[in-house]
């Protein structure tokens, strides 16, 4: 039982000393509306060209060229990830929406011609 105790003071001391090292906004009740800690990256021209460009060469960066292109366009590692997963995206829905197009077109063409 001793030992019990003991443990129960020193998990209260982390407890009380960590609640401390916590920001105070934490432990504000909510206000109803969240406010975000970031905002949305606007690329410069340069940034989005750069990107681009390496899009074209390569679908999927590695994570060593991922690094060095934030650095050579002045991101962050996490922004060019991002926006990677992103184009990706974007690639696969316009390929798709290609692909769906040229089906249309061709089912089109037998019936158009009688």
């Amino acid at each position: 039982m001793g030992c019990e105790g003991s443990l129960l003071n020193a998990g209260s001391a982390l407890g009380s000393s960590l609640a401390s090292a916590l920001p105070a906004a934490s432990t504000s009740p909510p206000t109803g509306k969240r406010k975000r800690s970031w905002s949305r990256a606007v690329f410069s021209n340069l940034q989005r060209k750069g990107l681009e460009k390496r899009f074209q060469i390569q679908k999927y960066i590695t994570k060593p060229d991922r690094r060095q292109l934030a650095a050579t366009l002045g991101l962050t590692d996490a922004q060019v990830k991002v926006w990677f997963q992103n184009r990706r995206m974007k690639w696969r829905h316009s390929k798709e929406g290609k692909e769906r197009r040229k089906t249309e077109e061709t089912e089109e063409k037998p019936d158009s011609a009688s």
